[in-house]
């Protein structure tokens, strides 16, 4: 099987791929170039910078995979891809644990007046007493939507000694109970 990897993805991935037994070229392609080389591959792997629209699946006459290494498919025409009987996959909790923390960094930068502070230090100013921080702990963190990230993110929050609430109507409760999170029967 022939696989195309028209985006940057990890070494370690390729490697795995190769010692599949797969012929993999690794290679970012124009819009133009995959059009002119689609119809060679078997398989083609993408992230968000490769546009897979209905012409590229056209012209993929032997595809029969196509792979987003990352969550979202909105760059593929999955319909087009699905029509053909291509398959459409990709790796839904690529970015769960990264987009978790960087919540957190924020919250916590928020809280402690990171940004504004180190501006105000760049234009040489010692401002202690404007950007007095706060405490996380303690703090009721709410959440519309509690899925992977969510979920995660609430993880995180809890560590930091918050109480976590979530609006989130497809939920189960169980799980809600099982993470610590206490859900709400509406946005009011």
């Amino acid at each position: 099987m022939k696989v195309l990897v028209a985006d940057t993805i990890h070494e370690k991935g390729i490697e795995i791929l190769r010692s599949e037994g797969f012929e993999v070229d690794v290679e970012e392609v124009s819009p133009r170039e995959l059009l002119e080389r689609i119809g060679e591959y078997d398989a083609l792997i993408v992230r968000s910078r490769t546009k897979v629209t209905a012409e590229v699946i056209e012209r993929g006459v032997n595809l029969k995979v196509i792979g987003r290494a990352g969550v979202g498919v909105d760059n593929i025409d999955v319909k087009s891809a699905t029509e053909r009987g291509i398959k459409v996959v990709n790796a839904p909790v690529a970015s769960t644990n990264s987009v978790a923390e960087l919540t957190i960094g924020h919250m916590i930068a928020m809280m402690r007046w990171i940004p504004e502070a180190t501006q105000s230090m760049k234009s040489g100013k010692w401002e202690k007493k404007r950007f007095m921080g706060r405490e996380l702990q303690g703090k009721v963190l709410g959440l519309v939507g509690s899925g992977r990230i969510g979920t995660e993110v609430a993880k995180r929050a809890q560590a930091f000694g918050m109480r976590t609430i979530a609006y989130d109507p497809y939920l189960p409760k169980e799980i809600a109970e099982r993470n610590n999170i206490q859900l709400l029967d509406s946005l009011e």
